[in-house]
């Protein structure tokens, strides 16, 4: 008991690493499943659209506002 008490912190990193061995794969299926959702095509286009729509409306330019509805038409 003397041991334990003495290297509490090696004896608690041991459980901890154990436990996280245990979750180690369902995080990475997590994470994966996590990053090809924002990673697909369908996300990154929608991010586009309506990131240049908030850039466009901070402008005074209709060019822009053209240039933008054209784009939306040809995807």
């Amino acid at each position: 008991m003397e041991w334990i008490q003495s290297h509490w912190m090696a004896v608690a990193g041991s459980i901890v690493s154990v436990i996280a061995l245990g979750w180690l794969p369902f995080t990475r299926v997590v994470l994966r499943k996590g990053i090809s959702v924002v990673m697909s095509e369908a996300f990154l286009k929608e991010l586009f659209f309506d990131l240049a729509g908030k850039y466009v409306k901070s402008t005074k330019t209709k060019l822009d506002d053209k240039f933008l509805t054209q784009l939306k038409n040809s995807f």
